[in-house]
C-alpha cells in the first residue's frame, strides 16, 4: 500500500521561519502494524519539528493498544500533538485514554501546547473546542485541530491561522475536481470535502487520511501531508 506525501505551504513570517510538520489522520488501525511501520518510516525520513494527528487512529481495541505502541517509539524523539476522533471513543473512555499519559505525546482537546520554532517563532496548538483560550492578535501564530471539518464554524475563526483537519477521507471515491477544488461526487454531502480552503485569514488543511474502515477508494490516495511553515 503506498501512501502519498502530499506538500502544503503556509507562510506566516515572509519566509523568515523554516518549519516543517506532518499532519496524520484517519489511521484506522485494525490487527495489522503495516501501516504503523509506513508511517515510522515517512517520519524518520523527514525528520520534522512536529507531528500533528487529527484522531480516528484504530477501529477496534486491538488497533488502539497498536497504535499506542506505535506512539510510544516515535514521542521520544518527536514531540506528537493530537486530539482523538469519534472512531477512538466507540469503545468508550477506557480504550480511548490508552492514547493519554506517554511522554512528549500531548492531547490538546483540553489543554493548548506552545511550541517555540529554532528561528524563535512561538505557535500555540489546540483543539477547536478550546479555541477560545487562545490569545489573538498578536505576533504568535494560533494552530488548531479538529477531526471533522463540517463542525467548523465560519464566524469562529477569528484569531485562528491554520487549521488540520480529517475524518472526510475524500470521500473516498472522486471522480474529479469540481471548478472550486472540491471532490465530487464527496462535495454533495460535505462542505469541506477538499485538500485546502482558505476562510479569511484562517488556512484550512484536510487530510484524506491514512486507513479505511471500509477499504475501498478510486482516485483518492493515502496520504501524510507535509506542511512547511515559512
Amino acid at each position: 500500500m503506498h501512501i502519498y506525501i502530499r506538500e502544503e505551504t503556509v507562510d506566516f513570517h515572509n519566509g523568515l521561519e523554516s518549519l516543517t510538520a506532518l499532519h496524520f489522520s484517519d489511521i484506522h488501525t485494525w490487527f495489522s502494524t503495516g501501516i504503523l511501520k509506513k508511517l515510522k518510516a515517512i517520519i524518520f525520513e523527514n525528520d520534522p519539528a512536529l507531528l500533528l494527528f487529527t484522531g480516528d487512529y484504530f477501529d477496534i481495541p486491538r488497533g488502539a493498544y497498536l497504535f499506542r505502541n506505535f506512539l510510544c517509539e516515535i514521542a521520544p524523539t518527536y514531540p506528537i500533538i493530537f486530539i482523538r476522533g469519534n472512531h477512538d471513543f466507540f469503545y468508550g473512555s477506557r480504550i480511548a485514554d490508552l492514547l493519554l499519559g506517554i511522554p512528549n505525546c500531548h492531547c490538546v482537546e483540553s489543554d493548548i501546547y506552545s511550541f517555540t520554532s529554532s528561528a524563535g517563532f512561538t505557535y500555540h496548538i489546540t483543539s477547536w473546542d478550546k479555541r477560545h483560550y487562545l490569545k489573538t492578535h498578536t505576533l504568535e501564530k494560533n494552530i488548531v485541530l479538529i477531526h471533522n471539518p463540517e463542525k467548523l464554524k465560519d464566524k469562529e475563526m477569528e484569531g485562528i491561522d491554520l487549521i488540520l483537519a480529517g475524518h472526510l477521507h475524500g470521500g473516498q471515491f472522486i471522480l474529479f475536481k469540481t471548478i472550486n477544488n472540491a471532490y465530487f461526487p464527496g462535495s454533495l454531502l460535505y462542505k469541506y470535502c477538499t485538500d485546502r480552503k482558505q476562510l479569511r485569514d484562517t488556512t484550512l488543511i484536510i487530510s484524506k487520511g491514512i486507513g479505511d474502515t471500509f477499504p475501498l477508494r478510486l482516485n483518492c490516495p493515502k496520504e501524510v501531508i507535509r506542511i512547511r511553515i515559512t
